[in-house]
């Protein structure tokens, strides 16, 4: 078992003891049930970016993303990798698989990083459907601009400290 894996199980554990002390088995079985609810909506997401991340994996030859986005490909890599985040959508469901298989078909970790930065900040279908929508066009707007120099640099400083706690 990993680690990250016995953490969660910890966690969860922690979290039925609380709900249980709460309100008793009324109080697990309420959050089962939002569980239940929150898996309805996302488990085909869930297939479907699992799927697309292993398609990836045989669709695009390892060497073709060692070249672009692997751990020597330098600036060019981390640069690519920090605008690609622009265009992916679908929530960490559908990405993370999509990164997962592109870090491991040779991907390096500054590009990986950069490219995680960027979804996370640079989503322009997120900027669009949810950001402007929520906060306005001018602080959505600001936000936006204002982060898109961040990708590149956490690449390059995420890379370094990769080396270090390599």
């Amino acid at each position: 078992m990993d680690l990250s894996l016995a953490i969660l199980i910890g966690m969860v554990a922690v979290a039925i003891g609380l709900a249980f002390w709460r309100g008793g088995w009324r109080q697990i079985l309420a959050g089962l049930k939002e569980a239940v609810l929150t898996f309805k909506t996302v488990w085909f997401r869930l297939i479907l970016g699992f799927t697309l991340g292993g398609l990836i994996q045989v669709l695009i030859p390892g060497d073709l993303i060692a070249e672009w986005l692997g751990p020597t490909s330098g600036i060019k890599g981390i640069l690519i990798a920090s605008y690609a985040g622009v265009v992916m959508t679908g929530g960490p469901y559908v990405s993370l698989p999509i990164v997962a298989s592109i870090y491991a078909a040779g991907a390096g970790p500054g590009p990986v990083i950069a490219l995680l930065t960027s979804m996370n900040l640079l989503s322009l279908p997120g900027l669009l459907t949810w950001a402007i929508p929520f906060l306005g066009a001018k602080i959505a707007l600001t936000r936006y601009i204002v982060c898109l120099f961040l990708p590149p640099l956490i690449g390059f400083v995420g890379a370094g400290v990769f080396e270090l706690i390599s």
